[in-house]
């Protein structure tokens, strides 16, 4: 209901009813209206800030997404990277000791300040910018890599002989090939009490198990040895030879030309040994190496990492 206005008039000693004038008139209107104004435009601010459009929402609905994406992204990127670097030291430290060939060069991809000027104004860009770098990096190095494989290859078909006389399987056949009882390094002698340089590898496994010789070449000797028991000497050329120890019998003897898989003892207890395995070891150019290094040929990836580890743990 409307108001009505009274004002009191002395010369008539009575109310009279007051009506607005014009200009009060439009002074309230302008005053509602402004108020209105006010409080709507209040209202779709404070509406803009507490509430997404739909347009707004699928855009960062779509911005989550591919942020998802490019965390996924880098993940793998890492993973990758993680494999390339096993196989990059595997290439090093095995193929490329093996033919003698220059180590793998892995020089890291040029980075300029204008290379990625094009993800400056996306959103996450310094991320985004950082995954990029990776897999500049990744790819680089994986050309690298295919670069290094076909120089190995060139090597492998012009030295096959090389190829069969390297030592390349293990002395045991993989069902009677138990674990490393012994690695590769400083180890606390079992008899004397010491410690000392272990050369070989010990593999354990029941005597009379066949030992086989793992690569071609002479029989350098075949005969008694202080604290190797009966051991047999293997030289495979291209200043490769190997020690097999500890046997209970020997099937060959100093001079006869064996070859890579050939049953050259049998596995004992002989020696200054506490049980029964085959002590192995590959010399290289007269140094000892890590004999579980030379163990490739007849074992899956998982299965090599499997015995580095232990030759080197145990």
């Amino acid at each position: 209901m409307k108001k009505t206005f009274y004002k009191y008039n002395p010369q008539t000693l009575s109310y009279e009813r007051a009506y607005p004038t014009a200009g009060q008139r439009i002074w309230a209107v302008l005053r509602t209206l402004s108020l209105g104004i006010l409080i709507g435009a209040g209202l779709f601010i404070a509406s803009m800030y507490a509430f997404e459009s739909p347009r707004e929402a699928l855009l960062k609905k779509n911005n989550d997404l591919l942020m998802t994406q490019y965390q996924i992204l880098s993940h793998e990127t890492n993973e990758h990277h993680k494999i390339l670097t096993e196989l990059q030291q595997r290439d090093e430290n095995l193929y490329r000791a093996i033919f003698n060939a220059e180590p793998l060069v892995t020089s890291r991809v040029e980075e300029h300040s204008s290379r990625y000027d094009y993800l400056m104004d996306i959103p996450n860009r310094k991320f985004v910018i950082a995954t990029s770098e990776k897999l500049d990096q990744l790819t680089h190095q994986l050309y690298v890599q295919l670069l290094s494989y076909d120089d190995l290859l060139t090597q492998i078909q012009s030295k096959e002989e090389r190829i069969k006389n390297i030592p390349a399987i293990s002395p045991l056949s993989s069902k009677q090939r138990k674990h490393i009882g012994s690695g590769f390094g400083m180890r606390l002698h079992p008899i004397y009490g010491d410690f000392r340089m272990h050369t070989g590898i010990d593999l354990n496994a029941p005597i009379g198990t066949p030992i086989y010789a793992t690569g071609n070449g002479v029989v350098e000797s075949a005969e008694w040895e202080s604290g190797y028991g009966y051991a047999v000497v293997i030289n495979h050329g291209f200043g490769y030879k190997t020690r097999y120890a500890h046997c209970s019998k020997m099937l060959v003897k100093a001079g006869e030309k064996i070859f890579r898989g050939q049953e050259i003892a049998k596995v004992g207890n002989t020696g200054a040994s506490t049980g029964s395995h085959v002590h192995y070891e590959v010399m290289v150019k007269g140094q000892f190496d890590n004999p579980a290094k030379y163990i490739f040929m007849d074992l899956s990836p998982e299965e090599y990492d499997n015995m580095l580890y232990e030759s080197e743990n145990r």
